[in-house]
């Protein structure tokens, strides 16, 4: 197959390719044979009919197009293993002539990064401290967790738990109308709206009390803003939150400990593990903006746009699956297609600047990884995904998905390489032990 390059502006490559005669022919068979069982054809079962019926029946032009999407890529890769072009995007294929077959692949290639003064990059060692309101915040949490109601005869105060019959209308409109509910008094809930849970405050059981709640025109329920709404709450029932006491008894309640320091030994270790993780990712993020600010790099704008339509694209995949269409989630947001686009270009660009310095320090320090680091990269990530077997098999053998698992694991070599680098070894401890010259004359 011949191959040639041509540099384009922007920071792209074409690489144009011709294929030969007979290996178009070995593609146009294979497509039959992926095609011919979709077809039916009188007097053939499924997939037996000859190839010049099946062409004749789907038409030459649709089996040349099923040959071509997978030949296409196969003899890119080809170029892009003859040439060594390092493409960064996907291509875009253009076929200039069927017979013979000649074909420009356009991709965005690797812009060159200069970095700077990586090696210097020098941060004390993550600290990871715990106070002991930390560990009291915690605690105080797990009495909530475990709190009781008890009955209150007293008026109701913010925290209570109330039992009411409420209704509540707008102009002829029936809002809402329920018996029993319950509702827990907090005053900065919006439920149903703002500064509803403010008027229950001070009612005692059996008090009955009508309102008016002005709502205001930025509302997010539309059909409401900008109107009044006339409330009748009944009180039933209040009960108060009892929290449970804080000492041994309790502890031995919430897990498996004999006393409270136990428990609060066990918060602290928690605590403190989280702390730890927590301020070496602070650690490394400081060291990686160092280390990226530090290098100098032009990014294609038309790289940068593909990475963030493929995050809208994802975006709107997840949503999908949850069965929120995007353009409802624009609306909820009150932002158009292309303010999302915007907001993702911010972070497309930003990222792409920090895989590529990473891949330059790893190739910089002559960072590597081998086949089987690479398998098993893929396996976790199809693992975590819920991937089965055959598809772990398929992407194994897909090209580009191992050169994305390589440039993931070089990305990670690299920062951790920047990390044993940067963090200094903490100062050894002050010895205690008497100097030479006491203990001599101690001797003495």
């Amino acid at each position: 197959m011949k191959v040639e390059t041509e540099q384009l502006p922007h920071g792209e490559v074409a690489l144009s390719f011709e294929v030969e005669d007979d290996r178009v022919e070995r593609a146009m068979d294979a497509a039959y044979r992926r095609m011919a069982g979709s077809v039916n054809i009188a007097g053939f079962r499924r997939g037996k009919a000859p190839r010049q019926l099946v062409e004749r029946v789907l038409g030459r032009e649709q089996l040349l197009q099923e040959a071509l999407n997978h030949l296409l890529p196969e003899v890119y890769e080809e170029a892009l293993r003859e040439t060594n072009v390092q493409a960064i995007s996907e291509p875009e294929f253009d076929v200039e002539s069927i017979s013979p077959l000649k074909a420009k692949a356009t991709v965005i290639v690797q812009p060159p990064v200069e970095l700077g003064d990586y090696r210097s990059i020098s941060k004390d060692p993550p600290e990871a401290t715990v106070t002991e309101e930390e560990i009291d915040t915690v605690l105080q949490g797990l009495r909530e967790r475990h709190a009781e109601w008890v009955p209150a005869e007293r008026a109701a105060e913010a925290g209570d738990r109330l039992i009411i019959d409420v209704k509540g209308t707008s102009e002829e409109l029936t809002i809402v109308e329920q018996e029993d509910v319950d509702y827990v008094l907090d005053p900065e809930s919006n439920a149903p709206l703002p500064g509803f849970a403010a008027q229950l405050v001070g009612m005692s059981a059996g008090d009955s009390k009508e309102f008016k709640i002005e709502v205001t025109a930025d509302e997010e329920n539309s059909r409401l803003a900008g109107k009044t709404v006339d409330f009748a709450v009944t009180v039933k029932d209040i009960k108060a939150k009892e929290l449970p006491e804080l000492d041994d008894f309790f502890a031995a309640t919430v897990g498996t400990y004999k006393e409270l320091a136990a428990l609060r030994a066990d918060v602290e270790e928690q605590l403190k593990a989280r702390a730890e993780v927590n301020a070496r990712r602070n650690v490394e993020e400081e060291v990686l903006n160092e280390a990226v600010n530090g290098a100098t790099l032009e990014l294609p704008e038309k790289l940068i746009d593909h990475q963030a339509e493929h995050a809208v694209e994802r975006l709107a995949r997840d949503l999908d699956s949850r069965g929120l269409p995007i353009q409802q989630y624009l609306r909820v947001r009150q932002i158009s297609e292309e303010d999302l686009k915007n907001e993702f270009r911010v972070e497309s660009e930003r990222s792409l600047r920090r895989d590529l310095v990473l891949r330059a320090i790893a190739a910089q320090e002559g960072l590597e990884v081998n086949d089987e680091q690479i398998d098993g990269h893929i396996r976790s990530a199809l693992s975590t995904e819920g991937g089965d077997q055959r598809s772990v098999a398929r992407a194994l053998r897909n090209s580009e998905v191992r050169e994305r698992a390589k440039s993931s694991l070089l990305e990670q070599g690299a920062v951790q390489w920047l990390l044993e680098h940067a963090i200094r070894e903490p100062a050894p401890a002050p010895s205690s032990a008497p100097d030479e010259k006491e203990t001599t004359a101690h001797d003495a």
